[in-house]
């Protein structure tokens, strides 16, 4: 079950008229509710003397009651669809679905005589939509904060206890996404991507490629992007924006973006963390060269993606993902493209809660940023033998339990 919270509104009448309406595409059918707050709210869907005037007078007494103190933004609207082969379910069973989750995310907590009002519509077989007012009966607002989370744990009991299909669910680890605003503004400058996605790259490369903090916010700068570092009293960095010199908002000024912005990994705290281990690692005092040295170091991943911790493992994984950013700078000019693409798709099936250690990594991670460092091989032999060595890592990493 998948369950969508939109954007809290201020018409409760506009809510109900799309509900009992024929919808975008006439797919509404047969709408009618499947239970309310107290089971007697008037039904337009079943009672042909019933009008959503008079749902919509229900739904907002409390609202009125409260007058100024209501919140502009009362209205809580929360749609809950079951996976396309589920088994169909009852409107018993929809009515349980809707008191669990309003339970769940506070609007209407069981056996609260102040809950807030609330009705849940049927118009088709393998959803509901759930419509309340945020303000309770002592005329406070709900206490719905983290909904959407709360929400999703209670799908996954859901899903469970029904016998439906367990969906795969979202771990707070993804980029973020550009909005619409950042996307047609992509669309109306010519740009192939928005600000947000470019940057990401730059600064995903950029820790890839530095072996300090301080080199770290140099390579940044040297893409042509500003930088505004943020410090504590101590002098020690603290937190980062990133922007592109040529986006900017209706007043002339960048439009910037903290690096926990652009991802969660790319926090200044989770990319200090990465750049410290590099920082401690002595010089490598070798024959062989930084190319020879990934090449070897990137062989052994499989072996320790198979064995190690959850810890150490996610920080192999953390590191192939750098191996794959950075290849691009260094590989000829008619693989780049290609390399990007497959660093863009690994850094999304590398993401995890799971905490690395990145201290497990070092050897491979300075090999990574070592080879940025010495000229690259003319024959394309050892580049060969580190595309075949990252290929196999990748398979390993697919497979791992990390």
């Amino acid at each position: 079950m998948i369950a969508n919270i939109v954007k809290p509104g201020h018409k409760t009448r506009g809510v109900l008229n799309y509900l009992y309406g024929p919808g975008r595409a006439n797919e509404h059918t047969d709408p009618y509710l499947v239970a309310s707050w107290d089971d007697f709210a008037p039904d337009p869907g079943r009672d042909p003397e019933a009008t959503l005037a008079q749902l919509t007078t229900a739904l907002d007494l409390r609202v009125k009651q409260a007058g100024d103190k209501a919140p502009r933004e009362h209205v809580w609207h929360c749609s809950v669809r079951a996976a396309p082969e589920d088994r169909p379910l009852s409107d018993e069973e929809w009515a349980a679905v809707a008191r669990r989750l309003l339970n769940a995310t506070g609007i209407a907590p069981d056996g609260d005589p102040d809950a807030c009002r609330w009705v849940a519509v049927r118009h088709a077989e393998d959803h509901i939509h759930i419509v309340a007012t945020k303000v309770r009966g002592d005329l406070r607002p709900s206490r719905n904060w983290n909904d959407f989370l709360r929400a999703d744990k209670e799908l996954v009991a859901i899903e469970k206890e029904y016998g439906l299909r367990q969906v795969p669910r979202g771990d707070r680890t993804a980029a973020k996404r550009p909005t619409r605003a950042e996307q047609e503004k992509a669309r109306r400058t010519g740009k192939a991507r928005t600000s947000r996605e470019h940057l990401r790259t730059i600064v995903r490369t950029a820790v890839s490629a530095a072996t300090t903090t301080a080199e770290f916010f140099r390579i940044i700068e040297g893409t042509g992007a500003l930088v505004d570092v943020q410090y504590f009293p101590s002098g020690d960095a603290r937190s980062y924006k990133v922007a592109l010199n040529d986006d900017t908002n209706a007043q002339g000024e960048p439009v910037w973006f903290s690096g926990s912005a652009l991802a969660p990994d790319l926090s200044y705290p989770k990319i200090a963390e990465r750049l410290t281990a590099t920082e401690a690692i002595p010089a490598v005092r070798t024959g062989a060269t930084a190319w020879r040295r990934l090449a070897l170091t990137v062989d052994q991943l499989p072996d320790h993606l198979a064995h190690d911790e959850d810890e150490a493992g996610q920080a192999h994984i953390t590191v192939l993902a750098e191996a794959l950013d950075t290849l691009p700078l260094v590989a000829p000019v008619g693989l780049r493209p290609q390399l990007v693409q497959a660093a863009t798709i690994f850094e999304r099936a590398a993401r995890s809660r799971i905490r690395a250690q990145h201290q497990q990594t070092q050897a491979t991670r300075c090999a990574v940023k070592a080879v940025l460092r010495e000229p690259a091989p003319q024959d394309g032999a050892l580049l060969t033998i580190v595309l075949d060595a990252l290929l196999l890592a990748v398979i390993a990493a697919q497979h791992s339990p990390t």
